[in-house]
């Protein structure tokens, strides 16, 4: 009976995955129905403003690592942030606007689905500004693949 037990779990965990095979549009899935359900926190998932801000800047990389439609709100957010890089404020750098977001997330009383926008907004931003911030994205994105294996 051991044996067996040990050859199950062996079996389970050998490619390495902690839930199998779940593919990059399902982990992109599964994530946005936890932000969703959190962020209403009306039954067992409850999120706080930094939870949802968090929970977003994990789906926002699943969302780029699944692509397909979505891709959609980092597409959204990359655009955003052109038109502030040129707008008014002069030349203003990616890791400006990565700061200035983190800025807001922690200095504001936000509720948590905004929270969560900003979160999701931060994957590509972060990824597409370099240094600390492409650190940060990176890093996610390869924490995820060796859990998951999709980002």
């Amino acid at each position: 009976m051991q044996q067996l037990v040990t050859t199950l779990a062996a079996g389970e965990f050998s490619t390495g995955h902690v839930l199998g095979s779940i593919g990059a549009g399902g982990a992109a899935l599964a994530a946005t129905v936890f932000l969703f359900l959190g962020v209403k926190g009306k039954h067992r998932i409850k999120l706080s403003a930094d939870q949802a801000a968090i929970v977003g800047l994990v789906a926002g990389t699943l969302y780029a690592a699944a692509a397909s439609v979505w891709s959609a709100p980092g597409n959204i957010t990359k655009g955003l942030a052109a038109s502030i890089q040129n707008g008014i404020a002069g030349n203003v750098g990616m890791g400006a606007i990565a700061a200035v977001m983190v800025l807001v997330v922690y200095g504001c009383k936000l509720k948590p689905r905004t929270a969560a926008c900003f979160g999701i907004a931060a994957a590509s931003i972060f990824a597409a500004a370099g240094g600390i911030w492409g650190v940060v994205s990176t890093t996610l994105a390869s924490g995820l693949n060796q859990v998951l294996g999709v980002a």
